[in-house]
Order: C-alpha cells, then sequence, then structure tokens
C-alpha cells in the first residue's frame, strides 16, 4: 500500500520536522500545505523533501487541497504536531478508514491531562469508534476521503473544530479498524494556550450551529465508566468551559 501524508502548517517550524521526517522514512508521500507561514516552516519542509502548497484558509481546507493533489491509495492525516512511530506503516491493514492510537508527548498540566484523556478513549476504542465518541480516523483509502470532502458544505470549509468528526460522518465507512500506539503527539502548550485553544474552537463551532450536523458537537463517550467520568471530569472542564463560552457568547 502507498501512503501520502498530508499535514496543514502555520508557524509550525518548532515541530514540522518530527512529521515529515517519521513519514518519509517509511517510504510515504507527505505533503505540506502551509497557510502562508511567517516562520520560514515551508523552507523546512522542502529542504526536508516534503511536496510543499501554500493554502490560505482552515485546517480543513488544507487537507482537502492536499488529499487532491496526493497520489497514495491511503492517506493519513496529521497535525504538525503529530508523528508517526516508526515501523507503523508496514502494520495498517487494509480497511476503509483506520484509527490511529496517540501516545501523547510533553511535560506539564496540559500533557498530563491529554494523556489521561486519550489513555481512557482508547482503552474503551470498540464503543469509541462510533461518531458518538472521542476516537476518529486518521487514515482514510483516497477514493473515500475524497467523496467525503466533496459533500462539506461550501460555509463549512472554514471549519476548525469537529472538522475530523464532520469528514468522518459524512465518509459514511463501516469498516474502521484501530491501531494502538501509532503516532506520538507532542503537547506542550501552556495552559493559558490551551484554554485560549478551546475558546477559539468553540467561537468556530458555530459554524454547526443550526445545521444538520450540529450533533458532532454534543458527542458522548460511550462506555465510559463512572469512575472514568471522574477521572476526566478535569479534563472536561478545563476544555469544556472555554469552548461553552465561545460557543455560546
Amino acid at each position: 500500500m502507498k501512503f501520502s501524508v498530508v499535514i496543514p502548517t502555520l508557524n509550525s517550524a518548532k515541530h514540522v520536522e518530527l512529521p515529515i521526517k517519521s513519514a518519509l522514512s517509511q517510504g510515504a508521500e507527505v505533503i505540506v500545505v502551509d497557510s502562508f507561514s511567517t516562520d520560514g516552516t515551508d523552507k523546512i519542509a522542502k529542504e526536508l523533501g516534503a511536496i510543499v502548497l501554500q493554502v490560505k484558509g482552515s485546517r480543513l481546507k488544507a487537507r482537502i487541497e492536499g488529499a487532491k493533489i496526493s497520489s497514495g491509495e491511503y492517506i493519513i492525516n496529521l497535525d504538525s504536531d503529530m508523528y508517526l512511530v516508526n515501523g507503523i506503516l508496514q502494520k495498517l491493514p487494509d480497511a476503509e478508514a483506520i484509527a490511529l492510537g496517540e501516545i501523547t508527548v510533553g511535560e506539564g498540566i496540559v500533557a498530563k491531562l491529554m494523556k489521561v484523556d486519550r489513555e481512557i478513549s482508547q482503552r474503551k476504542y470498540r464503543e469509541n469508534l462510533s461518531i458518538e465518541g472521542g476516537v476518529i480516523p486518521r487514515v482514510y483509502r483516497r477514493d473515500v476521503l475524497l467523496e467525503a470532502y466533496k459533500k462539506i458544505p461550501e460555509k463549512l470549509l472554514s471549519l476548525q473544530a469537529f472538522e475530523d468528526s464532520l469528514v468522518y460522518y459524512l465518509s459514511g465507512v463501516k469498516d474502521v479498524k484501530f491501531i494502538p500506539n501509532a503516532v506520538y503527539h507532542v503537547e506542550d502548550d501552556s495552559f493559558f494556550q490551551f484554554v485560549k485553544k478551546w475558546y477559539k474552537y468553540g467561537k468556530n463551532a458555530k459554524l454547526l450551529k443550526g445545521t444538520e450536523f450540529e450533533f458532532l458537537i454534543r458527542r458522548r463517550r460511550p462506555g465510559v465508566s463512572w469512575k472514568e467520568k471522574i477521572e476526566l471530569l478535569p479534563v472536561f472542564l478545563t476544555k469544556g468551559i472555554p469552548f461553552a463560552l465561545g460557543y455560546y457568547l
């Protein structure tokens, strides 16, 4: 199987080397879709051997444009702060879509919060692979993903929150596999940066308000016990309060 890795970037010079090198070393095509960064992100990507496309707009729009020029049978959507575990591409099964188990990397309160969040969600991955769950595919067969992208309404192309869930829903895939410990996710935001980011997500998620996709905002976590919900409470509050402020105010 041939893989194309699509990475949207905006002033991502700090981390972009990690996903590019991890993908190229495993024989994947790498497409960096840069939103006109001013910190040299595009230059770094080109020097490392990635295909660089300049597209102004949302992360979702970047992924769509990157997918269009890809040549792989499968497309992997990575963020600029994520990188593949060595040798993982050889282990990916043939499926319409694949969810990649994430390993949290980093120190500090945000890394600790996200580590708990991911570990519980992924432990319950069988239930959480549903649209209402918290485990979303990042790998799609190219034809399936391009068809899903075509179904996205024009007014939602600037979506920056829940865009992965929207694509998952529109893809209509049933054959979803889960591969644990497949990708590293660097979490080095300060607590303030993290809260600010979720406030912005809340403001952006207003695009879904009043649409048939509004239900995506109210995702639950099937299979999570009350004990685990208590463990997740700090995560819910840290993400949920700023998100709600952005969404409702």
